[in-house]
């Protein structure tokens, strides 16, 4: 009598618990993949656009101060940096540079002498170093005048962040500015 063995179809209970982890592992490492991707994508547009509304920004106080008969700081006695800059343009008209709110977020600000505000930066990034809607901890920074008094060049700073971003999320979420200007017609 002949032994007959049986073929099997079918896969056993162990090789599909096998195919089921490697595929798992799989898919995870593809998520992780899409999700690092995204974060930096997300990361790059808010860098971005944080140095697109800086560069403006530098870019108008920049040609401003330039053109500008007169520098004046708010600074106190003996300080070494103020919170706002305000110069006498050409046309002997004032125009004053400072940190504002605007309810939601820190901006840089050009106040002219009729008091109309114009905003140098966009609402979607802010001066504020805690991400705030304030301007108590701005980062928007001019130099004083040194002892003699009389100011012919600015030296001034700013880091703008987005709004929204944790520091911790996106790692650095900040570009940082900084600039020295000279009177043109000292």
């Amino acid at each position: 009598m002949a032994l007959t063995t049986k073929k099997q179809r079918g896969f056993t209970l162990l090789e599909i618990l096998i195919s089921v982890g490697i595929l798992m592992i799989v898919a995870i490492l593809i998520v992780q993949v899409l999700f690092t991707t995204t974060h930096v994508n997300t990361k790059t547009e808010y860098l971005s656009d944080a140095k697109q509304n800086g560069n403006f920004a530098l870019e108008i106080i920049n040609r401003m101060v330039r053109s500008a008969q007169t520098i004046q700081t708010s600074c106190g006695f003996g300080a070494t940096s103020a919170s706002s800059v305000l110069l006498t343009n050409p046309d002997n008209s004032l125009t004053t540079f400072e940190c504002l709110s605007d309810g939601t977020r820190a901006r840089i600000a050009s106040v002219n002498g009729s008091g109309v505000i114009v905003y140098l930066t966009a609402g979607n990034v802010t001066l504020s170093t805690s991400g705030g809607a304030t301007c108590d901890d701005s980062s928007l920074v001019f130099s004083c005048p040194p002892a003699s008094g009389i100011q012919n060049s600015l030296t001034f700073s700013f880091t703008l962040g987005h709004i929204g971003v944790a520091g911790s999320t996106y790692e650095v979420g900040t570009s940082s500015f900084q600039s020295t200007v000279f009177v043109r017609n000292w």
